[in-house]
């Protein structure tokens, strides 16, 4: 095969890869939404607070890689729809501990897991070497892209991550 079929054949199948990926991503948040009234981003914060009862607002952002501003509007809106209260912990009261409402753990256990969850969990699987293979080639695409200073956000949902 001829370098420029070659190449046009690989280049096909990672642009439909990525396609596939979106496609997962769009219409798992909408399932979500549709069947449990919150976003994939809320459903991931739920499913994270749920595993690690007590969780503050720090350590949750940092195991969802997400910015604390970010959280902080995550667990407001959850908290309005009454899955998950803010309690100051005993011995520093700076300290603002997660918990769910008895609403939020039956939420929790009928709902699915989330995908980004998933990828997360996925990546950390990969070894080193598969790991930095993946890392270079996500920021190769982004450099394509003309994206670097693009605002990301969740995955088609309405919470922004303002970086971190």
């Amino acid at each position: 095969m001829a370098n420029s079929a070659r190449s046009d054949k690989v280049i096909s199948e990672i642009m439909q890869s990525l396609r596939r990926i979106i496609k997962a991503i769009q219409d798992y948040s909408y399932e979500v939404e549709d069947r449990f009234g919150i976003t994939g981003p809320q459903l991931w914060a739920l499913k994270t607070i749920s595993q690690n009862d007590g969780f503050s607002l720090g350590e949750l952002g940092k195991s969802m890689y997400l910015h604390p501003s970010t959280i902080t509007g995550l667990i407001d809106r959850l908290e309005k729809k009454g899955y998950v209260e803010r309690e100051r912990d005993r011995e520093d009261r700076r300290v603002i501990k997660l918990r769910l409402t008895s609403r939020g753990k039956g939420l929790a256990k009928r709902a699915p897991n989330p995908i980004q969850g998933k990828m997360i969990y996925g990546l950390r699987g990969l070894r080193r070497k598969e790991l930095d293979s993946v890392h270079q080639s996500v920021r190769k695409l982004v450099e394509v892209m003309e994206a670097r200073n693009v605002r990301a956000t969740f995955f088609f949902g309405e919470e922004q991550d303002l970086g971190g």
